[in-house]
């Protein structure tokens, strides 16, 4: 589990990315560069019965640098600044482009903390405290996509070659920690940039538009039978 310090960004240029990357469609499930005034900044978004509720990055050095490098590629590739970008579950920042390439500029360590802009109040998403598995999830729901087949299997599906890839070791506790919220099926998985799962469940009438459906908690990885890190030549992890 990662220690609760603030987020340090540590740049790797700019290099290109080949490894895992998989998101939920649409821009609830990743990471946003806004610009703001005159400047940027990193958003999130909820959505909620009224509406959207916007998270916004607090603002410190190492986000403004960061911001600066995501920029940097955006500018290059897709001829204008801000855009979504991913942080995975080892701290990579990956940042996509309209022509399907995708560059690794860095890894951070620490928490990005992000401030509530209708409330004011400030969130760690690497903190679950007192979450239940079950519980909902009323964070941003960002992250890396990942499934749970029909035989209780965890595995990746790369885009690329079509095929699926699994982790070293089946981690039992955290399948079983699925399947007490879904008991059966397929199940798409998302896992934050500090490696906390969750999965959306079906509320009241059930409807099959899984974006109609709610978050919640399951647990965390265990990343001793996680997917392995996956490095470009300098673009090294920090976990």
């Amino acid at each position: 589990m990662r220690k609760n310090s603030l987020l340090q960004f540590h740049s790797a240029g700019i290099l290109e990315w080949e490894g895992r990357y998989n998101r939920i469609a649409g821009d609830l499930s990743v990471f946003h560069v806004v610009r703001k005034g005159r400047g940027f900044v990193i958003q999130a978004l909820v959505k909620t019965w009224e509406g959207k509720v916007i998270y916004e990055a607090v603002p410190n050095q190492n986000v403004k640098e960061m911001t600066e490098a995501i920029n940097e590629v955006k500018s290059r590739h897709n001829g204008q600044s801000g855009g979504s970008f991913l942080l995975n579950e080892f701290g990579q920042v990956l940042v996509p482009t309209i022509s399907k390439q995708r560059f690794c500029v860095g890894h951070t360590t620490g928490v990005m903390l992000l401030r509530n802009l209708d409330t004011q109040d400030i969130i760690d998403l690497s903190n679950d405290t007192g979450l239940e598995t079950g519980d909902p999830w009323e964070l941003p729901y960002v992250g890396m996509v990942y499934n749970l087949n029909g035989r209780s299997q965890l595995y990746y599906w790369n885009e690329a070659t079509q095929e699926s890839e699994k982790p070293p070791a089946q981690d039992r506790d955290l399948i079983a920690k699925i399947r007490s919220v879904r008991r059966s099926g397929s199940i798409r998985l998302v896992v934050n940039p500090y490696g906390v799962v969750s999965t959306k469940v079906p509320r009241g009438v059930f409807d099959p538009d899984e974006d109609t459906w709610e978050p919640v908690y399951i647990g965390r990885v265990d990343y001793n039978k996680w997917f392995a890190k996956e490095d470009v030549f300098e673009c090294q992890t920090g976990s």
